[in-house]
């Protein structure tokens, strides 16, 4: 186990530096300059060339990308920001933690009302809570996430007065977003948890609990659904990578000064390193919560903890 996770952090390596080449290219091809950009079109040349030089923006483009890299390989240096001149890591963990809890509602929602919704419409196949239920993950398919939090801010925000339009200063102010972001991964669960129950319910195993009298409430939670779990638990992984680096409209919709937030303004500016840094650690994040995944996999599946444990003893015997 201590092999493959070590074997899975050191692949980081070549796919945090590929994401930095690309996001530093892409950079340099945009159109304008980050000095003009943060001075003002009406400041002087002297001026606008001063800080150019001050920011290191004069050199070649491998020059520059080379130095960065070097910077943070040596040093664990990630630069500082062009608009505020503070660290990279400093503009990141001030912003963070408001896409975390943004990132968790959403999670939170959209895995235990998508895993509940999607068992019982399992359990109560082509009857009216699973076509009102199939008829609820449609509609959150389709819907836009612009156009629900706009809708929802009118209804619970304008119209009823109950929960905050903007901010996150409090709980409250992630209510309202966190159903936004839920809303496409809650119908994703939702269909995940259904299909899974329903395979697995098939199985002969479930058919011979049946059988003996095992209760249902046991054939379902104790047999089907932990035999289900696999691909529910991908999912759930996969969907919280997404959230963590896929709230910016999110965040510019509610005024949530996050990770999403700090990207659009650096992106204007062009704040190349508070870009690449957001990025690399949404990235790295993403990344581990991949890795923890497939740790719980060994955990959830005895198959798989018997054919890890099946390697590590081959190769025990062929070193002795």
């Amino acid at each position: 186990m201590t092999k493959f996770i070590i074997k899975r952090l050191l692949m980081l390596i070549p796919v945090l530096l590929g994401i930095s080449f690309i996001l530093f290219s892409i950079m340099n091809l945009t159109p304008g300059d980050a000095a003009t950009l943060l001075l003002g079109d009406s400041s002087k040349p002297e001026a606008v060339e001063m800080l150019r030089e001050e920011l290191g923006l004069n050199g070649g483009f491998f020059e520059r990308y080379f130095n960065y890299i070097g910077n943070i390989l040596l040093r664990g240096d990630f630069g500082i920001s062009y608009r505020t001149k503070n660290p990279v890591f400093t503009e990141v963990f001030t912003r963070f933690h408001y896409t975390l809890r943004l990132a968790f509602a959403a999670i939170a929602i959209s895995s235990i009302l998508g895993v509940l919704l999607g068992i019982l419409s399992a359990i109560k196949q082509y009857t009216a809570p699973d076509n009102i239920i199939t008829a609820i993950t449609l509609g959150l398919t389709s819907m836009p996430d612009f156009w629900l939090g706009l809708m929802l801010i009118i209804l619970f925000a304008v119209k009823l007065r109950i929960l905050p339009i903007s901010g996150a200063t409090s709980w409250k102010h992630f209510i309202l977003p966190g159903f936004t972001a839920a809303a496409n991964y809650l119908a994703n669960t939702i269909r995940m948890s259904r299909s899974s129950m329903l395979e697995v319910s098939r199985m002969d195993y479930i058919r011979t609990a049946r059988a003996k009298g095992v209760p249902e409430k046991d054939v379902i939670f104790k047999h089907t659904f932990k035999n289900a779990l696999m691909p529910i638990v991908t999912l759930v992984g996969v969907n919280m990578g997404w959230q963590l680096g896929g709230t910016i409209i999110i965040e510019q919709i509610f005024g949530i000064p996050g990770i999403g937030s700090l990207m659009i303004q650096s992106i204007r500016l062009k704040d190349v390193p508070v870009v690449i840094g957001c990025v690399m650690f949404v990235a790295l994040l993403s990344s581990l919560i991949n890795l923890a995944t497939d740790i719980i996999y060994m955990y959830i599946d005895p198959r798989l903890r018997a054919q890890f444990a099946k390697v590590k003893k081959k190769a025990v015997t062929a070193n002795d």
